[in-house]
């Protein structure tokens, strides 16, 4: 129960965060939530998900790539601009790289 009152107060903490459009506070929020909160609110908000990567740090950003189901790779890396695909795939380990290629 205690984790379901976490989940629900986190993604109403994402959705007063991504509604004021500052990058800032965003990337803050979402680099300082553990890399399965962060797999979950993508699962739970699909519209933002290219968003939330982009905004969070490379490295922290590759993190919750490599836990992400390969469908959701796929739409992220498809949104994202060219710059961000590259940098994000050249942050994972190879073996990561490889299996998503």
């Amino acid at each position: 129960m205690l984790m379901e009152l976490e989940q629900i107060s986190l993604q109403e903490q994402f959705e007063q965060i991504i509604i004021t459009d500052d990058k800032l506070e965003i990337r803050d929020f979402l680099n300082h939530q553990n890399i399965s909160d962060v797999a979950q609110l993508i699962n739970d908000n699909p519209d933002y998900e290219a968003s939330i990567i982009a905004n969070m740090s490379i490295h922290r950003a590759a993190s919750v790539f490599k836990i992400l189901d390969v469908t959701q790779q796929k739409d992220i890396v498809k949104a994202l601009p060219s710059f961000k695909t590259a940098e994000l795939l050249n942050e994972l380990p190879a073996d990561d790289r490889t299996d998503f290629l």
